[in-house]
């Protein structure tokens, strides 16, 4: 229950975020009160101290975020009658939803609705908002008040239009009702006697009150809760709606009513493990909170890091260039077309970013920072598929090595100009790379799961993601265009690098390197260079031979590269001394490659290195060389 606890944590150091909205991820988000569940309503309803009526309306999508008073009940209802307090859908709030559709049913729905709010209203000192609109909603005239107000269309023999099917312009209450507008959701204010009185839905005093209210009336089981080791009130009935609005997947459930899975080892849910409501409550609302504000979602699994006292921390789903975006967004000069930054550099700036978060926690009360992710196997079922608790120094550190040892040469572009820097793609990179973007989402949802152990807790990254990139990137005509396979072949190198960290790869070109697979990459490299030179010279834009035999060329190095030796000859004869460079690098790496190693066997992933690298110092000292002449 180790989750609980820390999570309970997370809550209680963020009480000042109760209540309180703001924006993230394109949505209005709050950490919410105990015994309180958010709700998307569609009309509301404004009456006075007096519980007279005032006005109505349709509530705009963006606007309808709604705290909303929950018994354990009513937050986990399904079909049985559930009220909650105060907001609810109109076949509970409206006692004439009987009579403007016929469904006798819904009456109980009403009643237990209206008795709830009775019993608060009566009970001592209950809030004087709480009191109006009950006096409101106990005239039983809701439906005809909307009706009145033009909220509710309705035909000419006065019965509600429940679905628009006119060709004329659709009103409002049809755009942002699923469905039946009879089912929409309702929600109440008491007209403000000063300009700085909250919503009600937005009353924290409100909050305060009704959960003292459930305190002082609650009937539940006290026991000693397993999370804190205290006695208190207990609850079998836990948190849905986690991951989003419509998930009714539980992390803690005790329906076991029909099937039996249990039947002969716990008589109640109790005895298998006890819970208290309060704890309960805290966690699951900071969860929700958490994943809103700074989640990540593939497929159905989300994916969340945070701080138990500071709760904003470096996501290690993010790659170099998310940590340092506000350093390589620096102003340029206008004439600078590309900015490279070494290794040295990022990894200068990347430390400063790293440390910056981890400063803005305070020393004095460091605790463990948490990487978890959770998903549902079954439409009721939410597990938890990762969970990793660290201290925040061992975390930091964690992701810096993840940056200095996955890394490669990375490009992304930013106002028309392109940045490349020595860094580790994201993991969105990296799975898009060895999956492609058409890829099925389960097994990319279970590759995020699979590198975070590498990512957080240093641990060697698994043989067959390298392998299956590897594979992938063995065929560049499988790609899109050749600009994407370049791409994905640097995200490749980042991965081997990784796996082979204790080699001691650099993306500098390594010239005392005599590995096999090393040198055939290099080769291949040369090759590459020096036809996509002579073919851009003549305005021609086919692949060259290295590529074309890029997949034999892993497969069967010594024959392949005899093949395509013998079609560069070509160009040795016509460009005269402009190829004679190349010539002599190809003759040194043969020389470096002996007798034994001139076989077909298979290359390895480090080809690919060998490959990268040689492209990278080709092109770099034509640049080198272009800038000396200019300058002389």
């Amino acid at each position: 229950m180790s989750w609980m606890q820390q999570l309970s944590k997370v809550y209680e150091n963020n009480m000042d975020h109760v209540g309180e909205f703001e924006e993230r991820q394109n949505q209005r988000i709050t950490l919410l009160p105990v015994s309180h569940v958010m709700q998307s309503a569609q009309i509301e309803i404004l009456i006075n101290r007096d519980g007279e009526f005032v006005s109505a309306k349709v509530i705009e999508k963006e606007n309808a975020r709604t705290i909303v008073p929950a018994t354990s009940a009513s937050a986990n209802r399904s079909n049985s009658s559930a009220p909650h307090y105060i907001h609810d859908k109109l076949f509970y709030v409206a006692g004439d939803y009987v009579a403007y559709t016929g469904e006798n049913k819904r009456e109980k729905h009403h009643q237990d609705y209206l008795g709830q709010m009775k019993e608060w209203a009566e009970f001592p000192n209950a809030p004087k908002k709480v009191k109006a609109i009950y006096q409101y909603v106990k005239k039983g005239n809701v439906i005809e008040d909307l009706i009145n107000e033009k909220v509710i269309p309705v035909d000419s023999n006065n019965e509600v239009i429940t679905k628009w099917t006119s060709s004329e312009e659709k009103p409002l209450i049809y755009k942002v009702v699923p469905g039946d507008i009879l089912s929409a959701f309702v929600r109440f204010d008491v007209l403000h006697e000063r300009a700085d009185d909250p919503f009600i839905w937005e009353d924290k005093q409100l909050f305060d009150d009704y959960i003292e209210y459930q305190e002082t009336i609650a009937e539940m089981e006290k026991g000693y809760c397993y999370v804190t080791g205290k006695e208190t009130i207990l609850t079998t009935q836990h948190g849905s709606r986690i991951r989003n609005a419509g998930d009714m997947s539980k992390l803690i459930s005790a329906n076991d009513n029909s099937g039996y899975t249990y039947r002969g080892r716990f008589a109640k849910p109790t005895e298998a493990v006890q819970i208290g409501y309060d704890v309960s409550q805290k966690a699951h609302h900071a969860l929700r909170w958490l994943l809103q504000r700074q989640g990540t979602y593939v497929d159905s699994r989300y994916f969340v890091s945070f701080g138990v006292e500071e709760v904003e921390v470096a996501d290690p789903l993010e790659g170099t260039a998310n940590h340092l975006f506000d350093f390589f967004s620096v102003e340029m000069d206008e004439d600078t077309k590309t900015h490279i930054y070494t290794e040295e550099i990022v990894a200068k700036e990347l430390n400063k970013a790293l440390q910056g978060k981890r400063h803005e926690l305070k020393k004095d009360m460091l605790e463990n920072i948490i990487v978890m992710s959770v998903d549902a196997a079954t439409p009721g079922r939410l597990a938890i598929v990762y969970y990793q608790e660290q201290n925040a120094d061992l975390y930091y550190e964690a992701l810096a090595h993840w940056h200095r040892t996955c890394y490669w040469l990375m490009s992304f572009k930013n106002e028309n100009k392109w940045i490349s820097y020595h860094g580790a793609p994201s993991t969105y990179q990296i799975v898009e790379a060895v999956y492609g973007r058409n890829g099925d989402p389960r097994m990319k949802k279970e590759l995020y799961t699979r590198l975070l152990p590498s990512i957080t807790e240093k641990k060697a990254i698994p043989k067959d993601i390298v392998q299956t990139l590897f594979n992938r990137v063995k065929n560049p005509f499988s790609f899109e265009g050749l600009g994407q396979w370049n791409s994905v072949i640097n995200i490749a190198c980042a991965l081997i690098n990784k796996q082979y960290e204790k080699e001691g790869f650099t993306v500098a070109l390594q010239g005392e390197n005599s590995s096999r697979d090393y040198l055939f990459g290099r080769l291949l490299g040369i090759a590459e260079v020096m036809e996509q030179r002579q073919l851009k010279e003549r305005d021609e834009g086919r692949a060259t031979n290295a590529t074309r035999y890029f997949n034999a060329f892993s497969q069967h190095p010594a024959r392949t590269w005899m093949v395509i030796r013998k079609q560069l000859n070509p160009y040795f004869q016509r460009s005269g001394g402009q190829t004679g460079y190349y010539a002599m690098l190809i003759q040194q790496i043969e020389d470096k490659l002996a007798v034994e190693n001139m076989t077909d066997a298979p290359l390895s992933p480090v080809f690919l290195l060998g490959y990268s690298s040689q492209i990278q110092h080709l092109y770099t000292k034509k640049e080198e060389n272009e800038n000396d002449s200019v300058a002389e």
